[in-house]
């Protein structure tokens, strides 16, 4: 059995990490799914699929290189707040691309985990034998 596989581009970011691309849930039944991605430049995109065509829902200015993305909100509700930690740096952006928090944290370390649970953040920097990863 032979399979024919053909390229598509429908959109272009720059160099991205793991862990910095999500698929937020759909407003509604038969709503249009959006995607989210953060990249090296510090540039989160959010895109959504119409007719086969990429749709930009929303774009920020360029800042430091985001290394983990995540989505939070109230519990039980659907997760459709978007958090990047960026370096020591945590913003928060609306399903829309409207920024709603950014904060500082007193780490000298860059981010290199997240993780969202309601309204608390979890941020993490690995060491492994003594030695930062």
């Amino acid at each position: 059995m032979d399979l024919n596989l053909n390229r598509a581009d429908y959109l272009q970011v720059g160099v991205t990490s793991q862990k910095t691309m999500k698929l937020l849930p759909a407003s509604r039944h038969r709503a249009t799914q959006k995607v989210v991605l953060g990249d090296h430049d510090g540039v989160v995109t959010c895109f959504g699929m119409k007719k086969g065509e990429a749709v930009a829902v929303f774009k920020t200015l360029p800042g430091q290189k985001i290394a983990r993305l995540e989505l939070g909100g109230v519990l039980n509700t659907p997760q459709e707040k978007i958090f990047v930690a960026s370096g020591s740096e945590i913003r928060g952006f609306t399903k829309r691309g409207k920024q709603f928090l950014s904060f500082e944290t007193n780490l000298t370390e860059s981010i290199k985990a997240m993780y969202v649970y309601s309204l608390c953040f979890h941020v993490f920097i690995i060491f492994w034998r003594g030695d930062k990863q």
